[in-house]
């Protein structure tokens, strides 16, 4: 059964319908900036309600058993930011990179160039340009360009696209004792040796030099090392020195204010929702730190923003 045709049953629509409405599909995007921490602005593309059903049905039905690279820690299935962070929390040196525009850079050659290889034989190359018109934004036309921040399937795609790249660089990493990890655009590498782990980010970029497709950078201002005796992080999360990873004292102090603001009603609904989210953030990383705030306090409190539901929210 082709992909037109799996569309057209789970949507309940005929194939012509289908097949007109991806054909201008990349074009149905609503578009947005929101500003970056360091200066300038994030372009967000986010698809139509349909297509963003539509990408979903794919993610979960053709694209979730797509080979990830275990390396790959960025939205997959029972991993997350806690456990990139664990992968480097007994090494004495960390270093961070960042790769310059990541979703906008892989663009839908790349996918095509994924299908050709024939790394997962599901997608079948008559089939590509009908993927490509689902998965990939036009950036204001009706032909497909590249991955979009803001589509559920953008993330899953990436890891599949960069399971290549994942593995040679693992690979280099482990040659040298080095732990290595990609959370999306960021990649962390970490190991008792500074030697190492300079080593290994010069093989690394050499990789990326070399790489095609996709074809990525590295941004050099977000690029960082940090060894004994300096605060370490690994994607927004503290590593102590008795090798735990802790929400950090900023954090921590910002989440028992909200805390405190709540308990005297002083929250609107968005903060309340937004309250909400980091203490489910909490739980993941360091749960003790809900106990803390409920001896502080107590469980009345908490509880009511456990349970806050916010009035007419929109569940998409």
């Amino acid at each position: 059964m082709s992909l037109i045709n799996d569309l057209s049953a789970f949507l309940e629509v005929g194939p012509a319908d289908i097949s007109k409405f991806l054909f201008a599909a990349p074009a149905r995007y609503k578009i947005f900036e929101i500003p970056k921490r360091n200066g300038g602005n994030r372009t967000i593309a986010q698809p139509s309600a349909t297509l963003k059903t539509i990408q979903r049905y794919l993610l979960d039905s053709k694209l979730s058993n797509a080979p990830v690279h275990p390396a790959a820690t960025a939205y997959v299935p029972g991993k997350g930011i806690v456990d990139n962070a664990r992968a480097h929390r007994a090494s004495r040196y960390i270093l961070k990179l960042d790769f310059t525009d990541f979703f906008p850079s892989i663009k839908v050659k790349d996918w095509r160039n994924y299908v050709r290889s024939g790394t997962h034989g599901e997608f079948l190359i008559e089939e590509s340009p009908v993927y490509e018109q689902i998965l990939f934004w036009g950036a204001g036309s009706f032909s497909p360009k590249c991955l979009s921040i803001g589509a559920p399937t953008s993330p899953h795609v990436s890891n599949m696209l960069m399971y290549s790249f994942d593995a040679d660089a693992d690979r280099e990493a482990r040659a040298r004792s080095v732990v290595y990890t990609r959370y999306a655009d960021d990649i962390t590498l970490s190991a008792d040796s500074r030697a190492a782990v300079l080593e290994a980010e010069r093989c690394i970029a050499q990789l990326v030099r070399r790489m095609r497709s996709p074809a990525l950078s590295f941004n050099e201002a977000k690029r960082g090392l940090y060894g004994p005796g300096e605060r370490r992080m690994v994607t927004g999360l503290v590593i102590t020195p008795d090798q735990r990873v802790s929400l950090g004292r900023a954090r921590k102090r910002l989440i028992s204010s909200m805390v405190h603001r709540a308990s005297l009603g002083q929250l609107d609904v968005l903060e309340l929702s937004q309250l909400k989210g980091l203490f489910g953030f909490v739980v993941a990383v360091e749960a003790s730190f809900l106990d803390t705030l409920r001896t502080k306090y107590g469980d009345s409190t908490i509880d009511r923003v456990l349970k806050f539901d916010p009035p007419g929210r929109v569940r998409d």
